[in-house]
């Protein structure tokens, strides 16, 4: 009867104000850590799914190209027209120029306005009327910070800038396919009237013509051999139609000059291929953090049933059932992760989404979006966390209440015999026996401290990381670069420049499925060069050491290869490596190269200099690269990664102050009893923080020191593993010291300030601590 009173009543109820009174700072804590990641989690995913759905509806909206192809010269209307017949597709005039920008230098490519295929939309501003008006891309304005209204000077031409659009056909500025990385700050497309276009005179027009099939084509295996035939059906018309012109006594033939099928376009599919890698990586770190405050919450749960243990035990021998004081228990961690996940999915749908769509459109020149509600990130972010911590507080739970209520009562806290006391030398001072004597107590709040050291640990230099990398990485570029000028010609062109060397190039991609498909610079170096120091035989080849790194090769291997616009592939025995850090390349003999790929005895296909080519006319010029280009990718990756590193960051920090906190005080109310008994002994409160809270430090320090090496193993194995199979192109592993010596002085300057707060705690601990629970 008066058990089913007392059920009633539930006097437990009462006690969970009391409980969270008490255990304020370590619920709050758990609170705002759960918050954090819960609102940076469901703000990515809700993000990532909105500009993703947006994306890929673009393919549809806008009438994206199934590709496109371009011919040295302008084709009359029966080609095109004997070309859409033969391969079944419509063609669009996509024609276009590059020039220089005036003052910037910036290459800026500019086409008619789309009518038809790849359509524009329109971001800020208006679209151009008058012939003197040009639209930029969005994001390479905002790099370059123009504004609408200001003035662009493009081939003697001054230009309106009347807004700012994005197309999706170049979703990521690519300017070549063949780019190590896409380039926001010196390359931008711009759309002008057909008139306008036509006023501004260019010797550098491209004849560029998109395709749509007329029949649908789904799926990469499906596209892949709808264009091998549609390859395969241009040549054959090509040739057909220079055969015509050679037999009536016409030598100008025309010839394909670029070729490329949308599910090979990078400036279309690194956008949303970078997004699929951006959400693994995200979703990694969700279950991470997961993992590690449900770790948290097992040791805090443990460590207060430790306090409570007389609680519980008088509660037992009452006829409170095991089931009852689980259920109590439960209630406060399910709770505070409950209204965590309300108040990070509010900030995930408000502050965080609109700081992650910003990422996202601070690296690509994506189209409108519309916010969309994310069950998936309901799920990762809310369900599962609760799931997790619910669980392990059971499991915890459920192991230590299986308890006699004599033990609870006796503050025998396990069934296991109590280990024997590790002995420490009497010639060891008392207070150092004393910090030892804490740390051997207090092991797995430590080992969960070490865990929480390590992950903040490895957020703060991955992210700190990236900056001095970058740097470094234009200093070895720099220290490896081939010449001042590398020219690539459209055809052959002879120059009385001095120091000229001819050189063949061409292009091939990777076939490894387990990264992305990498375009490999296949070089053709003249013998004795005087701008590549290697000694190759006519039937080896070097690898850049890009390749050996990325894709784990070594002498002896074998790299396959394959032409990207036919099914010819090739088999590289690897000779050795040649440092070469600006791409991704293979490295063999001219004459080798002339075998391969069955060219004349005379080909080449470009030139390296330091000297500008003056006497090359700009009409046989493909491209020049200089060192600017080959630094595309560290520049362009300060701009995309500068504010996620930040809040990377940030997040580190943040973790190293909770975590700290939320253990140091769990050792603190521990050992609150012996804190209160050395009070009455006579120690001050500064002395006594000198034992508990310097045995915190040192191992604060100890696993500050000693997460160094395992951070840095743990981040090159995530280069290796993860992020080279997840992008383009190679940059090198490089961490500067300073970054490590920055963790270690951030992790002891958040303890320090931690420190503090856990003297203002033991001053508050009372002195009657340790007459209570006297056995």
């Amino acid at each position: 009867m008066v058990r089913e009173e007392l059920s009633m009543r539930n006097p437990l109820n009462k006690r969970l104000p009391r409980e969270l009174k008490h255990d304020f700072g370590k619920y709050l804590v758990i609170f705002l850590f759960m918050v954090m990641m819960i609102s940076l989690v469901s703000g990515f995913l809700v993000a990532d799914n909105s500009v993703k759905h947006s994306y890929d509806e673009g393919f549809e909206k806008y009438n994206l190209e199934d590709g496109h192809f371009a011919l040295d010269k302008e084709p009359d209307g029966s080609l095109i027209k004997d070309i859409e017949n033969k391969t079944d597709s419509k063609l669009y005039d996509l024609r276009y120029f590059e020039e220089d920008e005036a003052d910037s230098g910036d290459t800026i490519r500019v086409y008619k306005d789309r009518t038809e295929v790849n359509l524009e939309c329109v971001m800020e501003g208006e679209m151009p009327a008058a012939d003197n008006e040009i639209a930029l891309d969005r994001m390479y304005a905002q790099n370059a910070k123009i504004k609408i209204g200001d003035t662009i000077k493009l081939a003697g031409k001054e230009l309106k800038v009347t807004g700012f659009v994005a197309v999706p056909d170049y979703s990521c500025l690519f300017e070549n396919n063949s780019d190590m990385m896409f380039d926001a700050t010196n390359f931008s497309i711009a759309v002008m009237t057909d008139k306008g276009f036509e006023n501004v005179s260019s010797n550098h027009v491209k004849y560029n013509y998109a395709w749509k099939y007329n029949k649908e084509v789904t799926g990469d295996k499906a596209e892949k051999e709808a264009s091998e035939d549609f390859l395969e059906n241009l040549g054959d018309i090509i040739k057909e139609y220079d055969t015509k012109l050679i037999m009536s006594g016409n030598t100008d033939i025309i010839s394909v000059s670029d070729y490329l099928p949308r599910y090979t376009n990078k400036a279309i599919n690194f956008t949303g291929d970078d997004m699929g890698s951006d959400k693994a990586t995200i979703m990694l770190f969700d279950y991470i953090v997961v993992v590690v405050i449900a770790f948290v919450f097992a040791v805090t749960t443990s460590n207060t049933i430790s306090q409570e243990a007389g609680v519980i035990g008088t509660l037992r021998a009452s006829g409170y059932k095991r089931s009852e004081i689980v259920r109590h228990y439960m209630v406060l961690p399910v709770v505070v992760t409950l209204v965590a996940a309300v108040v990070g999915n509010i900030l995930g749908y408000t502050l965080l989404e609109k700081f992650f769509v910003n990422v996202y459109y601070n690296s690509y020149s994506l189209c409108t979006y519309t916010t969309l509600l994310n069950a998936e990130a309901f799920v990762d972010t809310t369900v599962v966390p609760i799931i997790i911590i619910f669980v392990v507080n059971l499991i915890v739970l459920e192991k230590k209440l299986r308890l006699s209520p004599l033990k609870f009562l006796r503050h025998e806290l396990t069934n296991r015999k109590r280990k024997k006391l590790i002995k420490l030398s009497h010639k060891l001072p008392f207070m150092t026996r004393f910090r030892l004597r804490i740390m051997f107590q207090n092991i797995p709040n430590y080992l969960t401290l070490f865990l929480g050291i390590l992950i903040a640990g490895a957020l703060v230099v991955f992210s700190i990381m990236f900056e001095p990398l970058i740097d470094d990485y234009a200093d070895v570029v720099k220290k490896s670069q081939i010449c001042d000028y590398q020219y690539v010609l459209k055809s052959q062109a002879e120059t009385d420049v001095s120091g000229a060397e001819k050189y063949c190039v061409t292009s091939l991609d990777t076939t490894d499925e387990k990264y992305m498909t990498d375009d490999i610079m296949i070089y053709g170096i003249q013998d004795n060069s005087r701008y590549v120091d290697v000694d190759i035989k006519d039937d080896e080849i070097l690898v850049s050491n890009g390749v050996m790194v990325k894709y784990g090769l070594k002498k002896g291997d074998t790299f396959k290869l394959k032409d990207p616009y036919s099914d010819e592939e090739y088999e590289f025995t690897i000779a050795g490596s040649y440092k070469y850090d600006a791409a991704l390349a293979v490295f063999m003999t001219r004459k080798n190269f002339i075998d391969t790929f069955d060219k004349a005895d005379d080909y080449f296909t470009g030139y390296f200099t330091d000297k500008k080519l003056t006497d090359i006319d700009d009409k046989y010029v493909a491209s020049i690269v200089t060192y600017e280009d080959l630094i595309k990718v560290s520049n362009q990756m300060k701009v995309s990664m500068g504010e996620m590193m930040y809040i990377l960051k940030y997040f580190g920090i943040i973790m190293f102050v909770l975590l700290m906190y939320l253990l140091s005080k769990q050792i603190i109310e521990k050992n609150a009893q012996s804190i209160s008994m050395t009070k009455i002994l006579g120690f001050k409160n500064g002395e006594i923080g000198g034992l508990y809270i310097v045995a915190t430090s040192i191992m604060v320090v100890i696993s500050l020191v000693v997460s160094v090496p395992i951070v840095n193993a743990l981040l090159k194995w995530a280069f290796s593993s993860y992020l080279y199979t997840s992008m383009t192109g190679y940059i090198p592993y490089m961490v500067r010291r300073s970054c490590f010596v920055e963790m270690v002085i951030l992790g002891i300057v958040c303890y320090a300030v931690v420190a503090v707060l856990q003297l203002v705690k033991i001053s508050k601990i009372p002195k009657t601590d340790a007459l209570k629970n006297v056995e």
